[in-house]
């Protein structure tokens, strides 16, 4: 075998496969359980037999490997029959109401709330439990299942936010189906939560620590306040959506997803200070150094990849106390056999999949790079080690791309340079935020000190995230399996042709092979205008503004100057905006005008937001629905941006781009949406290109517009509400307009635009581009001033 595919490997992949067959299949699948576990079995009996006879195998192994085939998936069946099975599944096929007790199982998180089409629903907080009984039918029952539990109301959402695993609550709610392969039993709305019993002593403790260290940097930026906590002990809380984005794009999230990196900084500290009170070798360090790796789990919750790294740290501390010397890549295969016979369910967790993954190609490349990094000059084994940072990152962004690719996360073509630019501030971070955690429960103003140097840190890594993922962002990529397979086979002959130009290229070939590549990378998302024969380029020489293709929704940008712009609405979906905005080259946003708080055109902010320096955002006056200007205000925290309400007769001039606000001058009730009626209707120019810009006007307000308003001819009309059915006969024939522009989804549910409404621009002699039809629409002035409409296409 090869020095990386050991006995134990093959073990380990036997027992990941049969656990993950039984977890995927039981729930869906043509046999019950018990049946699979025997064709899983008979499999496994067979392809071992033919490798024995080839001798591919020795005898024992083969009996090992099938018994931990066997037991791998009888475990996994005897965990999944319960979830399938039982008066909770009956409950949740029928969407019964119960009255149960459980007791959490980990942290509560926030459910974003769905944006359709104007509406979002509500936020809900989630949070994994136990449930321990249940009254069901009016029957009740002693159970122990896990759950997930999700707020249907204030009350509930208040009585959970906060609550720490191992608190034992009361709750009466809905029961929905879950989805076993996730190891959940049922779903349960709850409408009621009551705490009655606390959470155990360990956790309280485990929870002082978070606590301390989020007050350690409450006085910091908001950067650091999302980022350090993360990073120490995976607590993101407060990280805010567009720094969270950036993290994605960036290939650096997976930073505030704790895992060996933090559990080996565990390691270095407790042994450092071992070290500085005495404590130099021998069983005792050991146990010190195994009670701290147990306790930072506690704190930083059993995550798949902190699972990983505590297991592979208890079988290198065994390994010692026995004084057994054992290869890395056999202590990852030890500790993923022993992981998934103890949870199956990790066999199907995308998470514990890359962390190995990561972890795999680490070890396997560190193993070739070790020896030559101890050879040689100084200098020499310094840019070996340079090259060998460089090769490990690859390689670990390249193990973990199917399965970003699969999940839809794109390719994060920027994730090896941002890795390489913040990992020399993980480390310092890392140890001085969880020093400052555990100072923080004695003196918090010691903590806050120490957390000054790991704020420098983690301010870093932000900076490092927003300007990799800006220059060179996540690449898009089909996901699901199709996705994950296309990728994984252009990584395959990747490496195939690397490994053949070096065993039979000569330095021609490979440097061919390396400009190849980074011609690829720069084409794929070089923000640049590509200019290709006979096709059209983006964005068209002499743009003045764009309306964004954002699906169900608008975002119009306004050209200010040389990568600078202002924006009116930004849609429903950061990403979407954030990608139009990238391809205008637009890196400066001085102005954001949000004309009402309706899902489809202020959701998208943190796109805009993403990466760029912003200056004022100006909303409507009427805060309907409330819980969208919530978010606005959230999301300007700590973004650098200033809010202000539009009021009439504001009016700003941001170089070519002149705004003036003619609505709302009152609020009209009760005559369609009052949201849309509220829309801040304003009179634009740029470069002498006029506009009538109206929001989602609906037809009342559209009337009291040319009421109390001088309405002149312009060049451009964005049409009001998507071009819906609403609309003042007067309002286009008042515009006369040269050019319309809808902002509209494909095949919405709303009908928009209206037959009737597109003909009324028309029939006004006016252009008409529709996004659904026609992408990004652009108007565009020429040297000789001829103004024209033209589209990037679907």
């Amino acid at each position: 075998m090869t020095p990386w595919v050991t006995r134990p490997v093959v073990a380990a992949a036997a027992v990941w496969a049969s656990a993950a067959l039984v977890a995927a299949s039981a729930p869906s699948g043509p046999l019950p359980a018990p049946a699979l576990v025997a064709v899983i079995g008979s499999a496994a009996a067979a392809t071992g037999l033919l490798a024995w006879w080839y001798g591919l195998v020795e005898a024992s192994d083969l009996v090992v490997v099938l018994a931990l085939v066997l037991l791998s998936a009888g475990v996994a069946a005897w965990r999944v029959g319960p979830l399938l099975d039982g008066p909770l599944a009956i409950a949740a096929a029928e969407r019964s109401f119960v009255r149960a007790e459980a007791v959490t199982t980990g942290d509560p998180r926030v459910r974003d709330g769905r944006t359709s089409g104007s509406r979002r629903t509500d936020d809900a907080w989630v949070v994994d439990a136990a449930l321990v009984t249940a009254t069901i039918a009016g029957q009740g029952r002693v159970l122990d299942l896990p759950v997930q539990i999700i707020t249907g109301g204030d009350a509930a959402s208040a009585a959970v936010a906060g609550l720490l695993p191992g608190t034992t609550v009361e709750l009466t709610g809905r029961v929905l189906p879950a989805d076993a392969r996730r190891g959940r039993a049922a779903t349960i709305v709850a409408e009621q939560v009551t705490v009655v019993r606390g959470p155990p002593p360990v956790q309280v403790a485990a929870g002082a620590v978070r606590e301390s260290l989020r007050q350690s940097v409450s006085a910091r930026s908001a950067d650091v306040r999302g980022l350090l906590p993360g990073l120490v002990v995976g607590d993101t809380a407060a990280q805010g959506p567009e720094l969270e984005q950036a993290m994605r794009d960036s290939g650096l999230a997976h930073l505030t997803a704790v895992s060996g990196g933090n559990v080996a900084v565990v390691v270095a500290v407790v042994v450092v200070l071992g070290r500085l009170v005495g404590l130099r070798r021998g069983g005792v360090r050991l146990v010190v150094v195994a009670l701290a790796v147990a306790a930072y789990v506690v704190v930083a919750r059993p995550q798949p990849s902190v699972l990983r790294a505590a297991a592979m740290a208890a079988v290198v501390l065994v390994a010692l106390l026995l004084d057994l010397r054992v290869r890395p890549v056999d202590v990852l295969a030890a500790a993923v056999v022993g992981l998934v016979l103890l949870d199956p369910f990790l066999a199907v967790s995308v998470g514990f999949a890359m962390s190995v993954a990561a972890t795999a190609a680490l070890i396997v490349i560190a193993a070739r790079a070790a020896p030559a990094l101890r050879a040689g000059p100084w200098w020499s084994r310094a840019a070996r080690a340079v090259g060998a940072l460089v090769v490990v990152s690859a390689a670990a962004q390249l193990a973990v791309a199917p399965l970003v690719v699969g999940i839809g996360g794109g390719v994060p073509v920027g994730g090896v340079v941002a890795n390489l630019l913040a990992e020399p501030a993980v480390a310092p971070a890392t140890a001085l935020g969880l020093i400052a955690a555990v100072v923080g429960l004695v003196s918090p103003a010691a903590a806050s000190v120490l957390a000054v140097p790991a704020g420098w840190a983690v301010s870093w890594i932000a900076i490092v995230a927003r300007q990799t993922s800006f220059v060179a962002g996540s690449l898009p990529w089909p996901s699901g399996w199709a996705g994950a397979a296309s990728i994984s086979a252009v990584i395959g002959l990747a490496v195939v042709g690397a490994w053949l130009a070096r065993r039979h290229g000569g330095p021609g070939l490979r440097a061919a092979l390396a400009v190849g590549a980074a011609v690829a990378v720069v084409v794929a998302v070089a923000p640049v205008p590509v200019v290709v024969p006979g096709a059209l380029s983006w964005p068209p020489s002499g743009w003045r503004a764009v309306m964004c293709a954002v699906g169900q929704g608008d975002a119009l940008v306004l050209r200010v100057g040389a990568g600078e712009a202002v924006v009116v609405d930004t849609g429903p979906d950061p990403s979407l905006v954030d990608r139009c905005l990238r391809r205008l080259g637009v890196v400066r946003v001085p102005l954001v005008l949000l004309t009402h708080f309706h899902a489809d055109h202020v959701e998208g902010l943190p796109g805009v937001l993403r990466g760029r320096a912003a200056g004022v955002v100006v909303t409507s006056p009427l805060d309907d629905p409330p819980g969208e200007d919530r978010r606005v205000r959230r999301w300007l925290g700590g973004s650098g941006a200033s809010l202000r309400v539009a009021a009439p007769g504001d009016e700003w001039q941001v170089g070519s781009v002149h705004l003036r606000v003619v609505w709302p001058t009152r609020f009209i009730r009760g005559q369609g949406s009052d949201a849309n009626n509220a829309s801040v209707t304003v009179l634009a120019e740029v470069d002498g290109i006029t506009f009538a810009l109206g929001g989602d006007l609906e037809e009342a307000a559209q009337d009291a517009v040319l009421a109390e308003t001088p309405v002149i001819p312009v060049d451009v009309v964005k049409v009001p509400h998507h071009g819906s059915r609403y609309q003042s006969p007067a309002w286009a024939s008042a515009f006369r307009p040269r050019i319309a522009l809808i902002g509209v989804g494909v095949d919405n549910d709303y009908g928009h635009p209206a037959p009737d409404t597109v003909a009324a621009y028309q029939a006004v002699g006016a252009v008409v581009g529709r996004t659904d039809l026609d992408g990004d629409l652009a108007v565009v002035l020429d040297d000789t001033g001829a103004l024209a409409l033209l589209r990037r296409g679907t």
